[in-house]
C-alpha cells in the first residue's frame, strides 16, 4: 500500500488539531496521536514527525523511510477514518525495522484503530 500525498498530513493546523483534540499513546520508540474523523474520504491520513534530536538528515530520513515501509505493509489494518501522527523518539534512530514494526502493531492494538480479533 503506497501512501500518496493526499493521505499525508502536511499542514501545521492539522498536526495541532490531532494533538489538541485527539488521544496519544507513548512507546519506547514512537508516540502516536490519533483522532477519529467521520468526514475523511480515506481510511486514514498520516503525519510523520522526526526532529533534529534524532540526528542529522540522513538519520531522520532513514527513520521516515522505515516508518513509511511499515505503513505500506500494515496500513490496511487501520479502521476508517482516522488522523494519525507518529512522532519518532530519540531511540528510534538506533531501532531496527522489526522493533519499530512491533511497536507500531502494539500501538494499533492498544488504540481503537483496528478490528478486534474474532475468536
Amino acid at each position: 500500500m503506497k501512501l500518496p500525498r493526499t493521505r499525508r498530513i502536511t499542514s501545521r493546523a492539522d498536526f495541532q488539531r490531532v494533538r489538541s483534540l485527539g488521544q496519544s499513546i507513548q512507546g519506547r520508540f514512537l508516540v502516536m496521536g490519533y483522532l477519529a474523523d467521520e468526514e475523511l474520504p480515506e481510511p486514514f491520513r498520516l503525519g510523520l514527525i522526526t526532529t533534529k534530536r534524532l540526528g542529522n538528515a540522513v538519520v531522520r530520513n532513514r527513520v521516515r523511510r522505515r516508518l513509511r515501509a511499515i505503513l505500506q505493509r500494515t496500513g490496511e489494518r487501520v479502521l476508517n477514518p482516522h488522523w494519525i501522527v507518529l512522532i519518532a523518539r530519540g531511540a528510534a534512530a538506533t531501532a531496527t525495522s522489526e522493533q519499530l514494526e512491533k511497536e507500531w502493531k502494539w500501538m494499533l492494538h492498544r488504540a481503537p484503530l483496528t478490528e478486534p480479533k474474532s475468536e
